[in-house]
C-alpha cells in the first residue's frame, strides 16, 4: 500500500500540472512540497516516542495520519473534476495557479500519511528485530520486496490513465490506498504495550496525552536536533513554494548552516561529516 501511495503520489503530480499548464520549474517545487513530509519523518518519530496518545505511541499517531490522508483525497474528488482545469486556464494564471496550490496541499496530505506509516512501522520492524535477532533482516527485505510490488502495480496504470485523462479514477484509487490501512491500525493488528501515567518519568499532560519526560530529559539535545531537522524540510519547501523563491532560497541556505553547526557540536564528527556530505 505504501509503495503504491507514494508512487501514485509522484507519478501523477507531474502529469496533472502539464495538463494545467504550469512551467517545468514550478512543478519541480510542487513536487518538493509533496515529498516534504518524507522529510518530517525523523520529527514524527520523535513525537511518537515523547507523546503517547491514549496510552499508544504509535496507533493514534497513525489513525490521525490516515484521516489527514483521507482529507486530502476527499478534496482532491470534490476540488478537480473532468473540467476543472479547462475552466481554470480560461479563467486565467491566476485561477490556474490558486487551483494548482489547493492541489500540492491535497498531494502533501497524502504522502504525510504515507511517510507517517512509513517511519512508525520502521520503528516497530526496528523492536521485533531487537527482541528477535536470529531473525536477521528479513521482514525489512519482506517490507521493501512488498512496496516495489506495489510500485510497480501503480506504475503500470497510472500512465495510462493519465494519458487519457482519468484523474478523477486515480484520485478514486488513492482514496482507497489511504482508506487500507484504517481497520488494522484501528483495531491494533501491530501489537504494542499500552503506557500508562504510573510508569517512572511519564507526566500526565491531559485526558488522553502523556509525555514520556524521563526520555526526554535522558536524550534533550538530539531530540530538539531531530526535531529541528525533521521541521526544516516542510518549513523550507513551504517558504520556497508559496512565497517568493530568491526568499527561500536564502531561507534555506542559512537553514543548513544552523542546522550544520548544532549537527557538530551535538552528534560524533562522523554524523556531522556525513551530514555535511549529504547537504
Amino acid at each position: 500500500i505504501l509503495g503504491g501511495a507514494f508512487t501514485l503520489v509522484m507519478a501523477l503530480g507531474l502529469p496533472l500540472f502539464k495538463e494545467l499548464g504550469i512551467d517545468a520549474s514550478r512543478q519541480q517545487l510542487y513536487m518538493t512540497m509533496i515529498m516534504s513530509p518524507w522529510a518530517m519523518k525523523p520529527f514524527i518519530g520523535v513525537a511518537s516516542d515523547l507523546f503517547p496518545i491514549r496510552g499508544y505511541n504509535k496507533r493514534y499517531f497513525a489513525l490521525y495520519s490516515i484521516l489527514i490522508g483521507l482529507i486530502g483525497c476527499t478534496f482532491l474528488l470534490i476540488l478537480y473534476q473532468p473540467n476543472t482545469a479547462s475552466n481554470a486556464i480560461s479563467a486565467g494564471p491566476t485561477a490556474v495557479q490558486h487551483l494548482a496550490d489547493l492541489l500540492v496541499i491535497c498531494f502533501t496530505c497524502i504522502s504525510y500519511e504515507g511517510a507517517t506509516l512509513d517511519i512508525l512501522g520502521e520503528g516497530k520492524y526496528s523492536e521485533y528485530m531487537r527482541l528477535r535477532p536470529d531473525s536477521g533482516s528479513g521482514i525489512i527485505s519482506y517490507k521493501f520486496g512488498m512496496s516495489l510490488a506495489g510500485s510497480i502495480i501503480t506504475q503500470m496504470y497510472v500512465g495510462p490513465l493519465s494519458d487519457m485523462g482519468y484523474f478523477h479514477t486515480l484520485f478514486w484509487i488513492a482514496l482507497g490506498l489511504a482508506l487500507a490501512p484504517f481497520f488494522p491500525t484501528l483495531m491494533g493488528w501491530i501489537p504494542e504495550k499500552k503506557r500508562s501515567s504510573q510508569e517512572p518519568g511519564m507526566t500526565k499532560l491531559c485526558p488522553g496525552f502523556l509525555f514520556d519526560r524521563g526520555m526526554f530529559l535522558r536524550k534533550r539535545t538530539p531530540f530538539i536536533v531531530i526535531t529541528l531537522s525533521g521541521l526544516a524540510g516542510p518549513l523550507m519547501a513551504a517558504v520556497t513554494t508559496f512565497a517568493d523563491l530568491e526568499i527561500g532560497l536564502i531561507f534555506s541556505g542559512l537553514l543548513l548552516i544552523v542546522l550544520a553547526v548544532i549537527t557538530y557540536f551535538v552528534f560524533p564528527k562522523v554524523v556531522f561529516c556525513v551530514i555535511l556530505a549529504m547537504m
